[in-house]
């Protein structure tokens, strides 16, 4: 009887390990459409200040996962979606989607400058994702002249084994930064400030 236990436990432990093996997320959007260039150009910095157990440590690292057991798994990016490569893309395309060139930041075009501060997701039977990212306009010299606060925090709850119902959660906090990130750089104010500090 001893025996068989013990060889369910294990068997347990072996599919909580696979499971957190294959945990790699493909963080992605819904890419928005592009039109013509004709606001100006801009370059994107983005700055990854994750707290170090939050991703600061280890780039990849997107969340925390919990098995039937309690047992915390980490989740992590793809090496080719890590968080602030996906970042970075997600706010040049927006802009793009708004009328703007992006171009290398040496340039002397004016900087979209944006910091990383969270990109997780913890929790048990529901979890949250959230991402926070501060960003700013301005000239390489200037004070900035716009500001805004990109603040997502979305959640789902768990519906099976697995981690591409994560990858989904992520997913959805991505596109929802995305039409916020297009809601701002569409707007007259942006365009205003932009046109400011050419």
């Amino acid at each position: 009887m001893k025996s068989r236990v013990l060889c369910q436990l294990t068997g347990v432990l072996i599919i909580s390990t696979l499971l957190a093996c294959s945990n790699a997320m493909q963080l992605a959007y819904t890419k928005p459409l592009k039109v013509p260039y004709g606001q100006g150009e801009l370059s994107v910095i983005v700055d990854d200040q994750r707290v170090p157990d939050r991703g600061g440590n280890d780039p990849l690292t997107v969340g925390i996962a919990r098995n039937a057991f309690g047992m915390p798994f980490a989740i992590k990016a793809s090496p080719k979606r890590e968080p602030t490569k996906v970042v970075k893309e997600l706010i040049s395309e927006c802009l793009m989607a708004s009328g703007f060139k992006v171009v290398d930041e040496s340039n002397d075009a004016p900087q979209l400058h944006a910091v990383l501060k969270v990109f997780w997701s913890d929790g048990y039977q529901h979890s949250r994702m959230g991402m926070l990212m501060p960003m700013e306009l301005k000239n390489k010299e200037s004070s900035p002249l716009w500001k805004y606060d990109l603040d997502v925090n979305t959640g789902f709850t768990w519906k099976s084994a697995g981690f591409s119902q994560f990858n989904a959660g992520f997913n959805n906090m991505l596109d929802e930064a995305k039409d916020r990130l297009l809601q701002q750089f569409q707007s007259s104010q942006f365009a205003d400030t932009y046109q400011k500090l050419k």
